[in-house]
């Protein structure tokens, strides 16, 4: 698949980028500068140890994909989708942004309640978007010699889009499940703030979720 990571100087679009380009798929880390990008495409062929990842600047990294990766900070969501909104078109959209707050650490939902419903609004009614991988830990997916584990939930307006998701999170190693539309992404998205805390309470690095029953 050709995938396009938006963001992936961060944790968790780099650790994406990472585990997807040693699965065999076409990544391209996109940033809005080109010179950032290629670096951290480079950085992330000697780790993965393949070289199937390139850098461009965001535009020319959102042509001719089959899914574009946000992964951005949430300060630059809105603006980011807005400079991209003409050239992403109809291309599936996973959405893996969250809006946080600190001092205390709290999720702070843009005006639309989640980042994933912000996507909707700026590129229109009829965008594919799905949202997911809140709840798996990015520093996990950064470092090669862990194996991957935990349940991965993804939700959507467009059911081709998150089944595509969530096949991509088996290739990782998760058990995915689809968990609703984007009316359930503020509830996903809030969950990372929690799992953060908790991470810091209990001396973990890697804490994620597991359903029962299913």
């Amino acid at each position: 698949m050709r995938i396009s990571i938006i963001g992936a100087t961060g944790d968790m679009g780099y650790g994406l980028a990472l585990r997807l380009a040693r699965l065999g798929h076409d990544i391209c880390i996109g940033s809005r500068q080109l010179e950032k990008a290629q670096e951290a495409a480079q950085k992330a062929r000697e780790e993965a140890g393949c070289d199937n990842i390139t850098g461009l600047d965001n535009v020319a990294a959102c042509q001719d994909r089959d899914l574009i990766i946000i992964s951005v900070p949430a300060a630059g969501h809105r603006p980011t989708l807005q400079a991209l909104k003409d050239v992403i078109g109809d291309t599936p959209v996973l959405d893996v942004t969250i809006p946080m707050a600190f001092n205390p650490l709290r999720y702070d939902p843009p005006a639309e309640g989640s980042n994933a419903l912000e996507v909707v609004a700026v590129l229109g009614e009829n965008a594919k978007v799905a949202a997911g991988f809140h709840t798996v830990s990015a520093s996990m997916l950064c470092n090669l010699s862990k194996t991957v584990a935990g349940d991965l939930l993804v939700v959507g307006n467009d059911d081709d889009t998150v089944e595509k998701v969530l096949a991509l999170g088996t290739e990782i190693g998760l058990r995915g499940f689809h968990a609703g539309g984007l009316n359930h992404a503020a509830t996903l998205e809030a969950l990372t703030p929690m799992i953060i805390g908790m991470n810091k309470r209990y001396k973990r690095g890697h804490i994620g979720i597991g359903l029962t029953g299913i």
